[in-house]
């Protein structure tokens, strides 16, 4: 069992729903999650699966007409679902970030990039204008920004990719932050980029103590550089493990479709697997596996009785009756 005293944010029964023309469209069903102190997490599945809304329902900016119908969303022992909208102002930014996968899309090409980190500063902390500067500076240094007493200067479009992904990790982490989530961060990335993001999110983590939750359909770097991974599926999650045992063993056959699916782990190219059918409709969800339509093991107890997440020894837990324990 996880040491209470070591998690930070911790996620109870939330469920998201979005009412279209009379019927529910469930986002995020009953999700339980938990991410401790120095922690990189992973949350991982196909577009679509309920992982941007996750974040979204943690920071409550669940768009219209999205609603948070049910749970609890614990940060250091609060339930953010209860605070008011100025209060809520007060935790985004300063307590928990996000970092949203394209950096163009939360930089102003207007602006250098000085004048954008000094706004979240100030958008804070109005009273820190005499030290905003040796702040952003020491930021930019902390995420290896080169020669960031020039660079302040300029305006994204002089940055590359990876410079102009390291610039918003900073606004995440500029007003000292605890938790970060990462959504879909080094989509746009190259290779080599995506690994010294990754590298870049485990030096915070150890220098500064800020905890990430990375949320990715990548499952392979996921897995590499994550310390722990939830599985989802059609908005609910469907396994959960350490890093090691969701690559090495992994239990659901969805999480098992996925991995089979990845280009690294295959020497044939033209046998990579597929996992056959269409994502669920989240209007229509049966009344047994969400995944029934799509699983080559399906039966009769699949199809009509709701699976519940069964616990496989410590902090491993998978959605599926056929897994024995």
């Amino acid at each position: 069992m996880q040491d209470k005293s070591e998690v930070l944010l911790q996620v109870k029964n939330l469920t998201t729903k979005f009412r279209f023309s009379g019927k529910d469209l469930i986002a995020v069903n009953n999700v339980n999650l938990a991410i401790n102190k120095k922690e990189i997490v992973g949350l991982v599945g196909e577009s679509g699966c309920g992982k941007s809304m996750t974040a979204f329902s943690i920071l409550k900016i669940v768009p219209f007409p999205g609603e948070i119908t049910d749970g609890e969303v614990l940060f250091k022992g609060m339930n953010l679902l209860n605070l008011n909208d100025r209060e809520i102002r007060k935790i985004r930014g300063n307590e928990i970030s996000l970092v949203y996968q394209d950096p163009l899309s939360s930089l102003n090409p207007s602006f250098n990039i000085y004048w954008q980190l000094n706004e979240v500063v100030r958008a804070h902390k109005s009273n820190l204008n005499e030290k905003g500067n040796s702040i952003i500076i020491d930021t930019l240094k902390k995420v290896g920004i080169p020669d960031p007493e020039k660079k302040v200067f300029q305006y994204p479009h002089q940055y590359s990719g990876g410079m102009r992904q390291r610039v918003v990790i900073a606004m995440a982490i500029i007003l000292g932050a605890s938790l970060v989530i990462a959504d879909e961060p080094t989509t746009a990335l190259d290779v080599t980029t995506q690994r010294e993001i990754f590298d870049l999110n485990e030096i915070l983590k150890e220098e500064l103590g800020i905890s990430f939750i990375v949320i990715s359909h990548d499952l392979y770097l996921i897995a590499e550089r994550c310390d722990r991974i939830y599985v989802m599926y059609s908005g609910e999650i469907v396994e959960t493990g350490s890093s090691e045992e969701i690559f090495n063993n992994p239990l659901h056959p969805y999480t098992k479709g996925l991995l089979k699916a990845i280009p690294g782990l295959s020497p044939d190219i033209e046998k990579l697997g597929t996992i056959d059918g269409e994502v669920q409709d989240l209007m229509n969800l049966p009344e047994g596996c969400f995944f029934q339509d799509r699983c080559t093991l399906v039966d009769a107890e699949c199809r009509n009785n709701r699976q519940i997440l069964i616990e496989i020894g410590s902090n491993r837990l998978v959605r599926c009756h056929k897994v024995k324990m």
